[in-house]
């Protein structure tokens, strides 16, 4: 591939400036800020574009090359590209994509593909090299090829990161260990302590144990609630069954006085029963009585006839007649006065006995006319008061039999007075210790749901942290993948590309040194090694510092080759101001014969290029800025 043709419209310090190139090699020669620079951004930019942000520069690229002297802000470019096609592309540096034109003067812009932040890129897929690549392989400026006896050991090491990575700025090694670093920083290990990782994981166990303990109690909360639910059903149960006692408490209490009075005729009515019972005893008696003294005259007369007899007897037996004549008659007399005075005692006697059988069956009759109407009395008003109870109880029944066990009412319902309030007394203490458990587990939930209300928290933090688990995992396996990906790399380096830098390297360190010097190595363990004479392989430290530049200088371009599937042009920009006459003469004639298919722009702010390239008989073209 090869410039043709450059026309600069305004860009930095250049306005209306033409450039003419040749395929060869050209000098670009022009002072200190006289615009090389600009010219050589000028051409990387038409081919890429310009950046509009810092990307670690103290200004963009945009700002900085806006031209000083009109608001004209474009340029032209001609190229061929191997294959003989040639391309012009005009670009606006203000809008992000250029105007493409092929050999027909088409616009072909609209053909390549676009990013959405640099615009078309035609160049890449023409070449099949991007910006940054073609940066670093193709420009080689001043500051690549200084080389202090300070910064020896630093181009040593780019030259083997060439050969073991293909890149002089990658080294595998460092690249590794730079990657295990960040993958210790970013991420960490099992081994590691206050890491992301760790630090994640430290918090999320801590925060896992939380929700456990959580859990636990959330378990238990439910737990609890079962056996409120089941407290409260039993206690609604319990306050049924001693509102259903209470009000056959108060069904009881609301006919007392009337059962009582019930009660009251009852013992009246008993008392009656006694009273009578005793009065028939009495009467019973008085029957028993009668009858000895019925046999009571017969002894007066026996008595009296004894009298008369013991006269009859004087009588007969003394001899004064009269004496006993009068024995007799007062015997007789006394037995008459006897008998006259028993009969009316005895009459006296019966009609007295008489009288108060009759009160007694007086008494005994009234006893027994008021218990009959006692009687009667009670059992209309029991009646009464039975229906009356039978209905309030009924109605007690169909008010609580859906929700009082069947059985335990129809118990309750026999109980009398003293079990209804026994069994009140037990059902209240009942209530009691429920309410007390009841209200134990509502304290201890209210204690628990205070803590619960932390588990939506710990639950969105664990999500968070999972997340950044899953984040940081992902990075570490990225990590992984990129070490396996870069040891891929370097085995296919080391088996492929490898040794197409190391033959280059011998090659070139054979041609600067006179064949002083004909093999170089790479090794995983010394870096950079070289044959010397005795056949010994030595750090390539102890090769001079000329040696060194010209080898590095050529390696990196003998990458192009590698890299495109374009003859890139070489673009050195002040590169050999620290090589001395000969080291530059070498390099030159080097660069003419290994690279003479390629374009070459020299850009310098001295004579030395143009006379070593007269001295060396080499052809090139001397423009000026």
């Amino acid at each position: 591939m090869k410039f043709n043709h450059l026309k600069i419209n305004g860009f930095g310090k250049l306005v209306q400036k033409e450039i003419e190139l040749s395929p060869g090699i050209n000098v670009i020669y022009g002072e200190n800020e006289s615009g090389k620079s600009s010219l050589l951004k000028c051409l990387t930019a038409m081919l890429y574009g310009l950046a509009k942000t810092k990307n670690g520069k103290s200004i963009p690229d945009l700002e900085r090359y806006k031209p000083w002297k009109t608001e004209e802000f474009s340029a032209n470019l001609t190229y061929t590209l191997d294959n003989g096609e040639n391309f012009e592309v005009f670009r606006e540096f203000k809008k992000k994509n250029p105007n493409v034109y092929n050999n027909e003067k088409e616009d072909i812009s609209k053909t390549f593909k676009e990013n959405k932040t640099k615009g078309i890129a035609f160049f890449e897929e023409q070449t099949g090299i991007e910006e940054e690549t073609y940066l670093n392989t193709a420009i080689i400026e001043q500051e690549e090829v200084k080389l202090a006896q300070s910064s020896q050991n630093s181009i040593i090491q780019k030259i083997s990161n060439k050969v073991s990575s293909g890149d002089d700025n990658v080294s595998y090694k460092k690249t590794l260990t730079q990657i295990n670093k960040l993958q210790g920083e970013k991420v960490g290990t099992d081994r590691t302590q206050n890491r992301p990782i760790n630090i994640v994981n430290s918090e999320i166990k801590k925060l896992e144990n939380k929700r456990r303990e959580l859990e636990e109690i959330k378990e238990i909360i439910l737990n609890n609630n079962k056996d409120l639910e089941t407290l409260i059903v039993k206690l609604e149960n319990l306050e049924n069954g001693i509102n259903l006692i209470n009000a056959l408490k108060e069904l009881k209490d609301k006919y007392k006085l009337d059962y009582a009075e019930i009660d009251f005729n009852k013992k009246i009515e008993s008392e009656n029963n006694e009273k009578i019972k005793r009065l028939k005893e009495k009467l019973e008696a008085l029957k028993n009585e009668n009858e000895p003294e019925s046999k009571k005259p017969i002894g007066l007369y026996i008595f009296g006839a004894i009298l008369v007899l013991i006269a009859i007897i004087l009588l007969v037996a003394i001899s004064n007649k009269v004496f006993g004549v009068v024995a007799l008659i007062i015997g007789i007399l006394d037995f008459v006065y006897i008998v006259v005075k028993n009969k009316k005692e005895t009459q006296k006697i019966k009609e007295q006995e008489n009288k108060n059988q009759d009160e007694i069956l007086n008494e005994i009759n009234v006893l027994v006319k008021s218990n009959e109407e006692k009687n009667n009395e009670i059992n209309v008003k029991l009646d009464k008061i039975n229906e009356e109870v039978d209905y309030q109880k009924e109605k007690i029944y169909y008010d609580f039999k859906d929700i009082v066990d069947i059985n335990y009412m129809e118990k309750v319902f026999d109980y009398n007075d003293e079990e209804l309030v026994q069994n009140a007394d037990i059902t209240a203490k009942n209530i009691d210790k429920i309410k007390h458990d009841i209200h134990e587990i509502e304290f201890n939930r209210n204690s628990y749901n205070k803590q619960l209300d932390e588990l939506p928290n710990i639950v969105e933090k664990l999500e968070n942290l999972y997340e950044e688990q899953k984040e940081l995992m992902q990075l570490n396996n990225s990590y992984n993948i990129a070490k396996e990906c870069l040891e891929k790399a370097y085995e296919e380096v080391k088996k492929n590309i490898s040794p197409k830098f190391t033959s280059n390297l011998c090659n070139i360190i054979s041609k600067i040194s006179d064949n002083k010097y004909n093999n170089v190595n790479v090794s995983d363990e010394e870096g950079l090694i070289v044959q010397i004479d005795n056949g010994n392989y030595v750090p390539a430290e102890r090769l001079s510092v000329g040696t060194i530049d010209q080898m590095y200088l050529s390696l990196r371009l003998s990458s192009l080759q590698e890299i495109s599937i374009e003859k890139m042009p070489i673009i050195l920009d002040e590169a050999f101001a620290y090589f001395d006459n000969q080291r530059l003469s070498n390099i030159l004639n080097y660069l003419a014969e290994e690279y003479k298919d390629n374009q070459i722009l020299i850009f310098t702010c001295s004579k030395r290029e143009e006379e070593a390239l007269k001295n060396l008989n080499i052809d090139f073209k001397l423009l000026y800025i």
